[in-house]
Order: structure tokens, then sequence, then C-alpha cells
């Protein structure tokens, strides 16, 4: 069997399908019965994350335009190679060349249509549609996901299934930078996301500046580029003195930087308001820091963290299991991370995605 991975996701910005298709792949390519066919702009990436076999190819797109992706090239790729089955996240190409696979993450703009532009919502309620009702296998990410999947396309439960994110967790051998000293660390609440109206910023830098933490010898820590416009964080930021503002650090960082932030991190705090799933809480969790997560959405799946859920409207709720955290020792922290473990582990999804295969090759 010939299988495509449209992997155009590992030329842009790192996003969360981008670790989505890492983690399934790494752990499906040893099943030598299937050629992988991975595409992308940038090949050379793709080949430092899948390495190199016999039955992983590398094929390089022409153009980064999406539109010329779809509509041309994959199609013609599809043909050249005898593809069998191609496996997209959210949007198929025009035309239909052979079995599909699609991953249709979340719905979230049109649950919560003001964090996303207009054009934005209206070309992707017919593109998200039509790719979903004509896939032959169809995947999400969450319960939650599923239900606004069945919800809003009117797709039968029995037709989608759950091939949830997991952790990818670094070898045991890599170097870890010392971060503490490069960004100049010691006490330090953080958090990890693109910085953008739904991820709720703005909440968590309130608390942060009322709790008056920088008086305490504890920074705020943002790992995240500003994707869509946040006016409420950046007017607030831009009011608070420069005092306050030394303690508040907002950066962009490599891999291993941001592993070695997780590990000596004082607390994780991930406020979003919307998620189709939410990654960086369970790393968190898994490199061993006490996390804080909001309980809306998708995450009302982490059903583990117990009363280190919050909701995320609700500044004294976070405020109060803030401050009982830093003072008090996580005995649940182990706990949850076997759970984790278990629960979100790539080698298991991945096998879960080759049983839907063979399923559908034996219809």
């Amino acid at each position: 069997m010939k299988l495509l991975v449209d992997a155009h996701v590992f030329d842009g910005k790192f996003q969360g399908t981008r670790t989505y298709i890492q983690g399934i792949y790494t752990n499906m390519t040893d099943h030598k019965d299937i050629d992988f066919y991975f595409t992308a702009y940038d090949i050379e990436n793709l080949k430092k994350v899948f390495g190199e076999a016999n039955n992983i190819h590398y094929v390089q797109l022409q153009t980064r335009s999406s539109i010329k992706r779809l509509a041309i090239e994959l199609p013609k790729i599809i043909k050249q190679y005898g593809i069998d089955y191609a496996h997209y996240q959210y949007i198929a190409p025009l035309k239909k060349c052979c079995k599909e696979i699609n991953t249709v993450h979340d719905l979230l703009f049109i649950d919560y249509p003001q964090y996303f532009p207009w054009s934005f919502r209206v070309k992707n309620t017919f593109l998200f549609k039509r790719s979903a009702k004509r896939a032959d296998i169809l995947l999400t990410v969450s319960t939650f996901s599923k239900n606004e999947i069945i919800r809003h396309f009117n797709i039968e439960a029995s037709k989608i299934s759950i091939t949830p994110n997991g952790v990818l967790l670094p070898p045991d051998d890599m170097v870890l930078p010392d971060v503490r000293n490069k960004f100049g660390l010691d006490k330090y609440i953080m958090t990890v996301s693109r910085i953008e109206p739904r991820k709720n910023h703005q909440m968590l830098l309130r608390v942060y500046v009322e709790m008056e933490l920088f008086k305490k010898g504890v920074k705020l820590l943002i790992i995240g580029a500003m994707d869509l416009k946040n006016i409420e964080f950046n007017m607030y930021y831009d009011s608070l003195s420069d005092e306050i503002k030394r303690n508040i650090l907002i950066y962009q960082v490599s891999y291993p930087e941001l592993i070695a932030l997780y590990k000596n991190a004082t607390m994780f705090v991930f406020p979003s308001l919307a998620e189709g799933f939410g990654i960086p809480p369970i790393e968190a969790v898994s490199l061993g820091c006490t996390t804080l997560c909001s309980n809306q959405t998708a995450m009302a799946d982490f059903d583990f963290f117990g009363d280190k859920l919050f909701d995320p409207k609700n500044h004294e709720e976070l405020k109060g299991k803030i401050a009982y955290y830093l003072d008090n020792y996580d005995s649940n922290l182990e706990h949850e991370k076997n759970i984790i473990a278990e629960r979100y582990n790539w080698a298991t999804i991945a096998k879960n995605l080759f049983k839907l295969l063979e399923e559908d090759i034996h219809k």
C-alpha cells in the first residue's frame, strides 16, 4: 500500500497539526508493508523528522501556495506515484484522486466566531465540511471536537474516530541549555501558545499583576508568537509600569530551550478559552511541571487534573490555585504523568490508525 501524507505544515510556523503528524508517523513507518510519501516544500526538514528508510519517500512541492497545492500538485503526485490513501489535515484537494484520511482537529471558528476573521470562517466552513463528508476515514482529536463535527456537519458518530494528540518526549541524551542563566530566571510561571485572544493570555497577565507576584520574585514567562491581534492583551501590557514589565518575559525559543524551560518552571498555567485538544498542559506535566489547566471545551477531558482545572473566566479561582501551589507540594503530579503516558501515547495512537486502515481496506 502507498500512503501519502500532506506535510506542508512543516514548512510554516510550529502548530499542533505538525506535532500530530510527527507523533503518528514516526511511530507508524516501521510497517514495511506501507510505502510512505511525505510531501512538503522543504523536504530536508522532513528528513530530519522522519529519517531515511526504504519505505519512506519524500516528494517536494514546487510551491507554498495552498491553492496550487490542493488544485494541481497533490492530484498530480497521487497519480504519478499510484497513491492508495492520502492523509490530509482539515482540507482535501479539490478533486478526489484516491482514498482519503482526513483529520478535522476542531471547528472552533464556528462556535467562537469572535476569535476568527469573517473570511476564514466562511471559506473553511465550506471546505472543512466538504472534505469531512467525503473522507473514507474521518478522524478528530477529542470527544469535544467529535461532537462538534456531528452537530455542525451532520455526520454520524460511527463514521468519526478519535486519534488524540500525544506527548513527544525528548530523547534522554538531549543536551539542555542553561535557560535559568540565559533568560535570567529563578521562580517563574510559564505558559505556551500562540498569542491570540482565545488563548486568554490577558487573563493570566491580569492575575499575575493583581497578585503582585513580581514583588515575590516570581516572573511570568510567555512562550509564543503574536498570531492574531490581541488588543486587550496589548493595551493592558502597555499600561503597566517598567518595573512590572521587567518581570514579564515573552519569547520564541528553540525546542531544547522549551524542554528546559518546562523542566525548570515553578508552575505551568494554560488559561485558554477554547481548544480542539490542548497539547501544552499535558506536555508540561509529562516533563514534571505542576500544571493548572482551563476546564473548557476539549480540556474538560483532562479529568486527571482534578482541582487543578479552573474556569478561565474566573480570576479569583485562578488566583487561589496559583497561591496554593506556589506554597504547597504537588502530590498528584506522578499520578497525572502516569495517566498521560497511558492515555496519550503516540505508539498506541499510531497503532489505532493502522487498525482503521486495515478495516477500511477489507471493507
